[in-house]
Formats: C-alpha cells, sequence, structure tokens
C-alpha cells in the first residue's frame, strides 16, 4: 500500500497541472477543479490498472475526458429539468378555510395529547413523531415487539377519545366536514 501512495503522490505532483488546464479549458473555474480532483480519485481507485511511464498521461486525459463529457451530460440534465419546472403550474394553494381548519384539528390533536400519560406520549412521539420502527421503540422503552404493539394501540385509542371529546358536539369537524 506504500508503494501505491508513492505512485499516486509523483503521479499527482507531475501531472495535476496538465489534467487541471486540460479540464480548465473544457469547463468553467469551478467544474474544471472538481473535475480534475476526480481524475485523480478514479486514478487513486485504479492505480493497479494505471500503466506506467509514458502512459500515465494519454490515460489520466482519457479519464479527464470522459470525466468533463459526465459533467456536461448532467449539467444538461439539470437545465432540461429547470425548463420544464419553469413550465409547470405553481402549486395550488389552499383555501384560508381549509388552513384554518387544518390548523384547529392540529391544535386539538395536541391538547387531546398533552393530557396523556407520559407513557402514552413517549409511545406515541417514538412511533409518530421519530418515526421509529416497533423494534426500536421496544428496545428504547425496554419491552418486547408485541408491548409496544400494544400500548401504541391502545395510546391512539385513549388519544382519539380525548380529541373527540374536545371537539364540539354538532361541528363539522367531528361529522367529517370540511369548513364550519
Amino acid at each position: 500500500m506504500a508503494s501505491d501512495e508513492a505512485r499516486f503522490d509523483g503521479l499527482y505532483d507531475r501531472h495535476y497541472r496538465e489534467v487541471l488546464a486540460y479540464c480548465l479549458r473544457r469547463c468553467d473555474p469551478v467544474d474544471g477543479y472538481a473535475a480534475a480532483n476526480e481524475v485523480f480519485e478514479i486514478a487513486w481507485r485504479r492505480i493497479g490498472e494505471l500503466p506506467e511511464g509514458e502512459g500515465e498521461l494519454p490515460w489520466l486525459y482519457v479519464v479527464a475526458r470522459r470525466v468533463v463529457w459526465r459533467q456536461r451530460r448532467s449539467i444538461k440534465r439539470f437545465r432540461r429539468l429547470i425548463s420544464r419546472i419553469g413550465t409547470m403550474p405553481p402549486p395550488r394553494q389552499p383555501d384560508p378555510g381549509t388552513v384554518v381548519v387544518q390548523r384547529a384539528e392540529y391544535e386539538r390533536v395536541l391538547e387531546a395529547a398533552h393530557r396523556l400519560s407520559r407513557q402514552d406520549q413517549e409511545v406515541l412521539q417514538l412511533a409518530a413523531w421519530e418515526g421509529l420502527p416497533h423494534a426500536q421503540i421496544a428496545e428504547i422503552l425496554g419491552c418486547s415487539i408485541d408491548a409496544v404493539d400494544q400500548r401504541l394501540h391502545r395510546a391512539k385509542v385513549r388519544l382519539t377519545k380525548l380529541y373527540e371529546a374536545a371537539v364540539p358536539t354538532g361541528s363539522s369537524i367531528a361529522e367529517g366536514g370540511g369548513h364550519p
């Protein structure tokens, strides 16, 4: 490995300027430096395949040519994507009534959640907010996966009851409607 490092160091010292100049003649400065660095990253990974002596620089140029070509192709794809996005209609904003109803529902869920026991809050937060799988929740809580399943189910049932109790009777939210 030490000989590979020494070989790479020599290769870099001998040819970096030439490879960089090659890349800069074909790219803007930022992309040119990135391309030259990628060429030497590839050279490091493939140091065993690299020809010795006079074959080094042509090999590096072949790699540089491919790197620059891939960069150009990537830039073209990016520009096409940007132009397609520019022709798309802007996303529809929800009407203010929907936002108000959603906010009211969210606040009622939070109020109901705050009235749950610490254990119910913890299992719900680990599952819903942290997005953890039941096996990880079981590990955190120090119980079995079956126990997590039961605790989570019971916590959801209690949360639903507390939420429904907080929603005024005859409200369109309780009836599944949209606007009050």
